[in-house]
């Protein structure tokens, strides 16, 4: 069992998040706008917008010294749905990191979306949970908090496999407004 704290875990996303650890066995704390500055847990998810992303860290980063922080963030341009908004050979989770040395970052959580996080299928297979980054022992961390969602958990790497996880993102969302999956979509490796 693990303790996560969850920032914007009352959005849509964050919710299903939250739910999930709890369905694990996990002790979750989900934090609003709110945040005193009290002891978060050892997993932090920072379920955000991207655009909201830089001033949480920029208020609350030093409170996330030797933590695991989550990032879940597309940084998606939604004016037209077409780019990426970090520079080329980059992702939000490497820049996170950057602003986070204290921090393990792993990226995670961004190419699923709710219905499949709530219920760990799609169309009735496991969803795949892709995670990536620089600390093998934070991966297995998460791994463990998350061993009885009935998921299948992948390590997709170091903390650079992220770019492709925020392009997958990107796609994902891009088949999501065209029509052509639902919330209860998702990545499915068999």
């Amino acid at each position: 069992m693990a303790k996560i704290s969850i920032f914007g875990g009352r959005g849509m996303i964050g919710s299903q998040i939250a739910y999930l650890f709890e369905r694990c066995g996990n002790e979750v704390e989900v934090i609003g706008r709110d945040y005193d500055g009290h002891e978060l847990g050892d997993i932090v998810v920072l379920a955000v917008k991207f655009a909201d992303l830089a001033p949480l860290v920029e208020t609350h980063g030093k409170h996330f010294a030797g933590k695991i922080v989550i990032d879940i963030s597309n940084p998606i341009s939604f004016a037209n749905l077409d780019s990426l908004l970090v520079p080329q050979g980059s992702s939000s989770a490497e820049i996170l990191a950057e602003k986070l040395p204290q921090s393990k970052v792993v990226k995670g959580f961004n190419i699923n979306f709710s219905d499949s996080l709530a219920t760990c299928q799609v169309k009735g297979k496991p969803a795949s949970l892709i995670f990536a980054g620089d600390s093998d022992e934070a991966k297995q961390a998460i791994f463990s908090a998350l061993a009885n969602s009935g998921a299948k958990l992948l390590d997709a790497g170091k903390l650079k496999r992220a770019r492709e996880l925020e392009a997958t993102g990107l796609l994902m969302i891009n088949l999501a407004v065209s029509g052509q999956i639902k919330r209860d979509g998702g990545i499915v490796i068999l």
